[in-house]
């Protein structure tokens, strides 16, 4: 027993045990942010896309040859499901593109607005108030101040290492774009 604190047998693999954890922890905090990062590019990328034919008039004109939506369906309804369509047509994406989110909002011009979060921070869930956050589509006219959000959840790996998720462990990558329609005719 005497001899036991100048024993060095075993040394390394305890100072292994002791920084081996911390160590994989930072890997996967390393992996898992570079993760989120390559889908938020590729978000903002698709967003970015997809309103620049909202800002040339192309999409608009593209839908004025649309046939009556069906039953129980508005036309709005019918052009934020195009939009989203066109936001993840032929894209190569980490994240389900199915489950995109996305507003189209105009606002007057000289106007001061703020879009509202499209998550409840309360209840850790997506807005449902004062509307549901991915249900707003306003046809952009010509010459007019649009902003596109678009938010997705992307899984979290590592929860420990990512406190504020939604209630349901996921993150929410978002992207907005703001611009003025181009005056098309």
């Amino acid at each position: 027993m005497a001899h036991f604190p100048s024993a060095r047998e075993g040394a390394t693999a305890v100072e292994f045990a002791l920084i081996a954890m911390p160590f994989l922890c930072l890997i996967a905090a390393i992996i898992e942010t570079a993760l989120a990062f390559f889908a938020g590019q590729i978000l903002d990328n698709a967003v970015s896309s997809a309103a620049r034919q909202l800002y040339t008039g192309q999409f608009q004109a593209a839908r004025s040859t649309d046939p009556a939506p069906p039953p129980n369906t508005t036309t709005q309804a019918v052009a934020l499901q195009k939009f989203k369509d066109a936001l993840c047509n032929g894209r190569v994406t980490i994240f389900s593109c199915s489950s995109v989110k996305v507003d189209v909002l105009t606002m007057a011009d000289g106007s001061d607005f703020t879009p509202p979060n499209p998550i409840d921070t309360a209840n850790r869930a997506w807005r449902t108030t004062p509307t549901a956050f991915g249900t707003q589509y306003q046809n952009p006219g010509s010459n007019q101040i649009v902003i596109v959000q678009a938010a997705v959840e992307f899984p979290v790996f590592f929860g420990f290492l990512n406190p504020n998720t939604l209630a349901n462990g996921k993150r929410v990558l978002q992207s907005t774009v703001v611009f003025r329609t181009e005056p098309y005719q």
